[in-house]
């Protein structure tokens, strides 16, 4: 299945979900002062979510389109190291466990990749996705990820390279098609953890969090954090394992007070070209983009 494929079926399965129960939280925020008055007064900035949201979208199929799946990825990973193809299909006992290493695999590489290339010299590609000042599934950057591709491929790669060599080390092929069997349930359990992790919906319930840790998931509160505009850490975007194990972990509870998005002027066309071009100032206002974005005010004449 190509990657565009891909997007478009976990959209369904599960992204669609998370946008329905966050559209949900914020109409409950906003029915606190009357939803209806809230919806008209901010239908400008609701309409320029939209359209971003709908153009994020278009470059993320795009650049899908481009760069080989993960089949492709699990191909040359197998030539690379050398791995045989198995003979003969594994019994069930072997999924779980290969499910369990894969996701250890995965998330080690989704660390360091976030951390050390998201947030060094890769970060223009990131930007878009801690651009709002309001973390939910329907902001652009978290509903639609324009970028996220590169990434991804960069995860997959490692992964599926680090894995083979293990199999090939090991000298059982037959947990290739272990894993070959197991990564639609771990594309579908990274898709369902990324959206609960960004879920308004989910953030306000206690026993969520306490479940997701539970699980070792990162949980919708401790992944807000790495969206503060003012704290580096909690790089795991599925697991703070690795954060504890590297370091890197701070705890919600030892934050009181922080702003969200970024620390400089940005907004949604900035974000998709390395603030080469940026908004003009009257559309900012016309479309009250800074209900949603961290931009400064023009300058004084400008509007």
């Amino acid at each position: 299945m190509s990657n565009a494929r891909t997007f478009i079926w976990v959209f369904i399965y599960v992204q669609a979900a998370f946008i329905t129960v966050d559209l949900y939280e914020h109409w409950r925020l906003g029915r606190r002062n009357d939803a209806n008055k809230v919806i008209r007064r901010n239908a400008a900035v609701i309409l320029a979510v939209v359209i971003a949201c709908a153009g994020y979208s278009v470059i993320q199929l795009a650049l899908a389109s481009a760069l080989p799946d993960i089949g492709k990825v699990s191909d040359w990973a197998q030539r690379v190291t050398s791995t045989p193809r198995p003979a003969a299909p594994p019994g069930p006992a072997l999924a779980i466990p290969v499910f369990v290493f894969a996701f250890v695999i995965g998330t080690f590489f989704d660390y360091m990749v976030h951390r050390f290339l998201l947030h060094g010299p890769l970060w223009r590609l990131h930007e878009n996705h801690h651009l709002p000042s309001v973390v939910s599934n329907v902001m652009p950057g978290i509903a639609a990820r324009p970028f996220v591709i590169v990434p991804n491929f960069l995860i997959n790669a490692g992964s599926c390279a680090a894995i083979f060599l293990t199999v090939r080390l090991i000298g059982n092929s037959r947990l290739i098609t272990a894993f070959i069997y197991v990564v639609p349930a771990l594309l579908l359990t990274f898709t369902f953890v990324a959206c609960a992790s960004h879920s308004i919906f989910l953030r306000r319930f206690h026993w969520v969090e306490t479940l997701f840790r539970a699980l070792l998931l990162i949980g919708p509160r401790e992944h807000l954090v790495h969206h503060s505009a003012d704290i580096q850490g909690n790089y795991g975007n599925f697991t703070s394992l690795w954060d504890h194990a590297l370091g890197t972990y701070v705890s919600p509870s030892e934050i009181n007070d922080h702003r969200f998005g970024l620390a400089y002027d940005q907004d949604f066309l900035g974000a998709i070209t390395a603030g080469r071009f940026k908004l003009p100032h009257p559309i900012r206002s016309r479309f009250q983009v800074g209900l949603v974005c961290r931009i400064d005010e023009p300058p004084s004449g400008m509007e």
